[in-house]
């Protein structure tokens, strides 16, 4: 029925070569590209997108910006160019597609301040369980035990893929969702992860603190009334300062 939760998908067969045999990337191999669009589609894109913000004449000269950048050949000479980049990196391996590093350069390369500039914002609904509602500890351990679930399920490679209309999405960002660091360097920064990251880190008063959150074997090594309980002792211990 329309708006039924999709079921998740069978476990991998036995017998499968290693790195078949993850459920959460199980798909990564046979997932579609994302298409290049052809040169006119992408000129007519980008005609579209300047329009609102152009006077009559800057539209003009656009117009005539982009006939003689294909006249030139230097669009097709780069619309090529950029069709053998992503057959290369598909040969290769080192990209799942076209924008990816690019995508990677426009957040990581910028020097200006990344919340204000870049990252949108978000905000948590009101959590399910009345009882948590008005309590901070409460729904922060909820909200962390939730969390090192999902992290343990990602280390076993168990999470269930994303799904849109019954065919899977690309899980590939998953991997830095969790033990991930942003590290500056001098031309441009890098993401770097720990993949044996076990502990959650906690900031309250300017006072930094850390629990285990997972045993070295991935599994979670706290339950949700623990978490509360080394919630509320980092609360009192903050207070003295």
């Amino acid at each position: 029925a329309n708006g039924a939760p999709l079921p998740p998908p069978p476990p991998p067969p036995p017998g499968l070569p290693p790195h078949q045999t993850s459920r959460t990337y199980f798909s990564q191999a046979t997932l579609p590209r994302l298409p290049i669009p052809t040169l006119e589609e992408t000129l007519q894109r980008f005609q579209r997108a300047v329009y609102a913000i152009q006077t009559p004449e800057e539209r003009e000269q656009t117009m005539t910006d982009v006939e003689e950048f294909i006249a030139s050949g230097d669009g097709p000479k780069l619309q090529a160019m950029l069709v053998a980049y992503d057959e290369e990196g598909e040969r290769d391996g080192t990209l799942g597609s076209y924008i990816e590093e690019f995508w990677s350069d426009a957040y990581l390369a910028p020097d200006t301040s990344v919340v204000m500039n870049l990252n949108p914002f978000f905000l948590l609904e009101d959590g399910p369980d009345a009882k948590l509602a008005k309590s901070q500890v409460g729904r922060a351990a909820s909200l962390v035990f939730a969390s090192a679930k999902m992290a343990s399920l990602l280390r076993h490679e168990e999470l269930t893929p994303d799904v849109f209309k019954g065919k899977p999405l690309c899980m590939d960002q998953f991997k830095a969702l969790f033990g991930s660091c942003r590290v500056p360097k001098q031309d441009r920064d890098v993401v770097e992860v720990v993949h044996d990251s076990s502990h959650i880190a906690v900031l309250c008063h300017n006072q930094f603190y850390y629990f285990t959150a997972l045993w070295p074997d991935g599994t979670v090594a706290v339950s949700e009334a623990d978490i509360k309980e080394i919630l509320t002792a980092i609360l009192h211990d903050a207070d003295r300062w």
